[in-house]
C-alpha cells in the first residue's frame, strides 16, 4: 500500500491521539501513587515518549524520574533503560 499525504496524516492524527490518551494514562497512575501533578504531568510525557518512540528523557526527565523512582515503580511505569 503506498503512503499517501491522506494516509500520512491520519497515521500522524492517530498517533497524537494515541500518544495523548497513553499520558493522560501514565499521569494518572503516577497522581495516584503520591507524585505531584506538575513533575506526574512531565515524568509522563517522557515515559510515554521512550515506550512510543524510544525518545530517550532529558536531564530535568531523568532527575524526576530518579526523584520519584519508587513511585514510578509502584505505578508499573519502569523502564529498565529508562535512565541510560
Amino acid at each position: 500500500m503506498a503512503m499517501t499525504p491522506a494516509l500520512l496524516a491520519s497515521l500522524e492524527i492517530d498517533t497524537a491521539d494515541y500518544f495523548k490518551q497513553i499520558g493522560i494514562t501514565y499521569w494518572q497512575k503516577l497522581v495516584r501513587e503520591g507524585v505531584p501533578r506538575r513533575e506526574a504531568c512531565t515524568i509522563a510525557a517522557a515515559i510515554a515518549k521512550f515506550d512510543l518512540f524510544e525518545r530517550s528523557p532529558s536531564s530535568e526527565q531523568k532527575r524526576l524520574i530518579s526523584q520519584f523512582s519508587p513511585l514510578v515503580c509502584r505505578a508499573q511505569l519502569w523502564r529498565s533503560h529508562l535512565l541510560l
